[in-house]
């Protein structure tokens, strides 16, 4: 039955798309717009979160190593990903210029 309905809609995914950029260069402008403005500041929130969160675990270990530990790959692991997606923007931003 799975099957059946994934067959029946899959038709409208396919139809699903806009036709409204002409060229690459424009495709790449709003792809560069949807990132800038949707995904780099939701990344750069979340990092804040995981990095305040990775802040109160290391804080609140109290002398155990492993609580302390998982709050350090915590903010290393946040400041890495908030690294990366600079890094993406920054790509993206220069294959579009």
């Amino acid at each position: 039955m799975e099957k059946i309905i994934y067959l029946l809609t899959l038709p409208m995914i396919a139809l699903a798309a806009e036709d409204n950029a002409q060229d690459i260069k424009q495709l790449g402008d709003e792809v560069y717009k949807w990132y800038r403005h949707l995904l780099l500041p939701l990344g750069a929130v979340l990092a804040g979160v995981v990095i305040i969160i990775g802040g109160i675990t290391y804080a609140a270990s109290g002398g155990d190593a492993s609580k302390a530990q998982k709050g350090k790959e915590l903010i290393f692991s946040a400041i890495s990903g908030l690294i990366l997606l600079i890094c993406a923007a920054l790509i993206i931003n220069t294959i579009i210029s």
